[in-house]
């Protein structure tokens, strides 16, 4: 360091001259060095002197620390050591100068002070940060969930003033003693108090009401400018280094007191114009993007299985709001996505469970790129109200008179549906041949038998109909063509009637065989209240059966045969104009003899019915509501459902409209059948009813009496010296049921009957057979059951509850009139 400033004091004021010195190349550039600095740096000779003695101190320190610190001159070629100490303070002093330009460009370029850039800004665009900010601390859910609400829904009860209150209030109004003067300059006093204090309020409402405006106003200014400070290192690089200029300047024209008011007023305007660009530019609040978009993307990206490095921005693109319309969230797939159905769910599953809304996804596996978008699920199109049907159809309107009219053979208007059109069903010989009814009660199953049959009869139709509920059809009784057996207490008519109803179609079936273009007369075989007439033939079958095999025959089978019937008149039915309409409570084939019926009716109606009716009968889900009013009925047929509202009209008026269309056709009773129906047996009374006299008894019920109105009624016997009972006599259970009278029945009659006046005992065929065991021509009771199952001339039982009870006497005369036969 001596060195060095002995050679700068020595050349102070002139440059020194390397001609004298050794090394002349290096004193030439030392001295262009020189002369160049001079005379472009302000100060000439001594800022060159000044930087050459910082770059010489520099230099020296520089020196000490490489060889420890030491303070010894070095020994040998003093000069040039010195000259490289020196060449080697001014490269460090070039370098520091680099340095410190390069700090000031830095500076003022708008890049870190220090370390690395936190954000992917550059000069002219911003950026975002590197690094994602800290969460926020969690919030505890208790504290949200079980957080009292701000406002309460329960208004307060208007205080109202005490009675001591009241009371105060009219004394002061009424005092006028002593003391009257003061008190009145009290209460005067007190009121402008009040007045006063009013005021104070209102001119403190005022008050904060400015305030409140202005922390509006200003408010949004400083959360923007706080925003933007707080993403200071985002800011493209110009943006920041001329705001550090701008510092700079600001900062220079405060120190000089020339530029001080300028700069004051330069600083104000920008101070507003900044105010007024915050109030413009206020942040907007994070968007669904940045709300939901981090969170989602960490379960996605383990989902498709793509390493942590991948940005979000290049897989999954969120919308700014999720609540728009037309809102699209965009998933790039990998290729390695296979697409199954269970990824596909649970991406779908991920979405919206974690994203308000509910979305539908499309996933694209053509292009360059994989992706699903999702959008909003459409909302559900409002349902329409359905139509419905009329409330009521009358069966003479014209429009249905009209169709009826139009109608070919087999074909039935059965109602309008809900868009009015009319709608028309057939029989005949179509696919649906035989329906069948489930409707409950009061849903007009009565009422839709009628106008079927009606409409049949106008078609030139035999009418066979088992009517165990007695009231269905009874209007058409006496109608030619039309057979209704309507008495339950004799379901053997009924039994008789469909077994003739089979074997008319098994003879048609024969001669459609060998006749193709034979013609015939329609059928219908009405079965009303299938369910309880399916329970008498049942009972009737298994009192009146054959249980074991004799001479006479084989043992009849456990099984009701009539359903056997029914069944075989179903299927061979339909080419032979062979219809059958059932009505039924419940459709179960096991309730029905298990033949297989339920799947015959394949045109079902359905109306009042539960729930549990529906699966019965129909079996499809979802159940369709009842509509439970009169003559509303659900066709079914096949997968078409649809309700229709059937028509209607009094009994008795479609009798006569039916009678008027028998007449205009000219049909002929018998005409195209090659057998004749079964004769209704006489009408038998039950059980309860029988106990009635004569007199007791309608004029409808009443049976003719028997023996005259001489005889008999006037207690003298009709059969001479003989019993009622015995062979000769006219035995009919109508007879059998009269009391005798004294004397009548013979001489003998006391001592078969102890008591005159009681009626004849009523047996089962099981006793009458231990009682006449051994009476020459009287069979065994097995035979005895046989012949009241199959003949028909055989006595007519006596019903008691459940019971079939006969007179004894009817048996013994019964086998003695055919022991004589034979």
């Amino acid at each position: 360091m001596h060195s060095m400033t002995a050679a700068l004091a020595a050349h102070t004021s002139s440059p020194p001259d390397p001609a004298t010195e050794n090394g002349g190349w290096v004193a030439d550039a030392f001295a262009a060095a020189w002369n160049w600095g001079a005379a472009t740096l302000p100060g000439g000779n001594t800022t060159m002197f000044g930087i050459l003695l910082v770059l010489g101190i520099a230099a020296d320190q520089t020196s000490k620390k490489k060889k420890g610190g030491g303070t010894a001159r070095p020994s040998g070629k003093g000069f040039l050591h010195g000259v490289g100490s020196l060449f080697k303070g001014l490269w460090g002093g070039l370098v520091a100068l680099c340095k410190a330009v390069w700090a000031v460009a830095r500076f003022y370029g708008g890049r870190e002070l220090r370390g690395e850039p936190r954000s992917n800004a550059t000069f002219f665009r911003a950026g975002t940060r590197r690094t994602d900010p800290l969460d926020a601390p969690a919030v505890q859910l208790g504290s949200i969930a079980f957080a009292p609400p701000r406002v309460s829904l329960v208004k307060a009860p208007r205080r109202q003033p005490s009675p001591w209150a009241r009371n105060a209030a009219t004394w002061l109004g009424t005092y006028s003693g002593r003391g009257a003067a003061f008190l009145d300059w009290a209460v005067r006093a007190v009121r402008w108090a009040v007045r006063m204090a009013r005021k104070v309020h209102q001119w403190y409402q005022a008050t904060a009401g400015v305030v409140r405006t202005v922390y509006g106003v200003v408010a949004p200014v400083v959360r923007t400018l706080a925003h933007a400070l707080r993403a200071w290192h985002c800011w493209p690089y110009a943006a920041r280094g001329l705001t550090r200029l701008g510092l700079t300047v600001a900062l220079l024209g405060l120190t000089v007191p020339a530029w001080r008011t300028w700069t004051i007023v330069a600083l104000v305007v920008a101070a507003a114009g900044l105010s007024l660009l915050a109030h413009r530019f206020q942040p907007k609040a994070p968007g669904d993007d940045a709300v939901y978009g981090p969170k989602v993307w960490t379960i996605l990206r383990a989902d498709l299985g793509l390493p942590d490095t991948e940005p979000r921005e290049s897989w999954l693109q969120l919308p700014e709001r999720l609540a728009d319309p037309g809102a699209r969230i965009v998933l790039r797939l990998p290729w390695t996505f296979r697409g199954s159905d269970i990824e596909k769910d649970n991406i779908g599953s991920l979405i919206n469970s974690r994203l308000p809304g509910e979305w539908a996804g499309r996933f694209s596996f053509q292009g360059e790129h994989a992706t699903a978008v999702y959008t909003h699920k459409p909302p559900p199109k409002p349902t329409p109200p359905a139509p419905e049907c009329p409330e009521g159809v009358s069966f003479f309107d014209p429009d249905i008179q009209e169709a009826i009219a139009n109608c070919k053979k087999g074909q039935i208007v059965v109602g309008k549906d809900a868009f009015g059109r009319i709608i028309i069903k057939e029989m005949g010989t179509s696919e649906t041949p035989h329906w069948a009814l489930s409707v409950g009660t009061g849903g007009g199953k009565s009422s839709f038998c009628q106008m079927v049959i009606a409409q049949l009869i106008a078609q030139g139709y035999y009418i066979v109909g088992a009517d165990v509920k007695r009231v269905s059809v009874t209007n058409f009784k006496d109608v030619v063509g039309c057979y209704i057996y309507n008495d339950p207490m004799n379901v053997y008519d009924m039994r008789k009637a469909i077994k003739w109803f089979s074997e008319e179609l098994s003879a048609r079936s024969a001669i459609a065989e060998v006749d193709p273009t034979a013609e015939f007369p329609g059928i219908l075989c009405l079965i009303e209240e299938s369910n309880e007439f399916a329970d008498i033939s049942k009972e009737w079958w298994d009192e009146n059966r054959k249980p074991t095999s004799d001479k006479f025959g084989p043992a009849d089978p456990a099984a009701d045969p009539t359903w056997g019937d029914i069944a075989s008149a179903a299927r061979v039915g339909r080419h032979v104009y062979g219809n059958i309409l059932a009505v039924f409570q419940d459709l179960r084939d096991q309730a029905l003899g298990g033949k297989g019926i339920r799947n015959l009716f394949r045109l079902k109606y359905m109306g009042n019915y539960s729930v549990q009716s529906w699966k019965n009968v129909i079996g499809t889900t979802p159940v369709p509501e009842s509509v439970d009013k009169a003559g509303r009925m659900m066709i079914v047929e096949g997968n078409q459902q649809y309700w229709i509202q059937t028509p209607y009209a009094k009994p008795e008026e479609l009798r006569a409209w039916a009678i008027q269309a028998r007449e205009r056709t000219g049909f002929t009773e018998g005409a195209g059948l090659f057998g004749t129906p079964p004769t209704p047996s006489p009408k038998r009374l039950p059980r309860l009813l029988e106990r009635l006299s004569r007199d007791e008894l309608p004029e409808a019920l009443r049976t003719p009496s028997e023996g005259g109105l001489n005889d008999e009624t006037a207690g003298r016997p009709s059969h001479d010296g003989a019993d009622v009972t015995l062979s000769g006599a006219d035995v009919t259970p109508s007879r059998d049921r009269l009391r005798l009278v004294p004397t009548q029945g013979g001489p003998d009659a006391q001592e078969a009957a102890p008591d005159p006046l009681a009626g004849p005992e009523l047996l089962p065929l099981a006793e009458i057979s231990r009682r006449l065991e051994g009476v020459a021509g009287i069979p065994k009771e097995a035979t005895v059951r046989a012949h009241s199952t199959r003949r028909e001339d055989f006595p007519q039982p006596t019903i008691n509850g459940k019971k079939k009870l006969y007179l004894e006497s009817q048996i013994r005369a019964y086998y003695q009139q055919q022991e004589k036969q034979a």
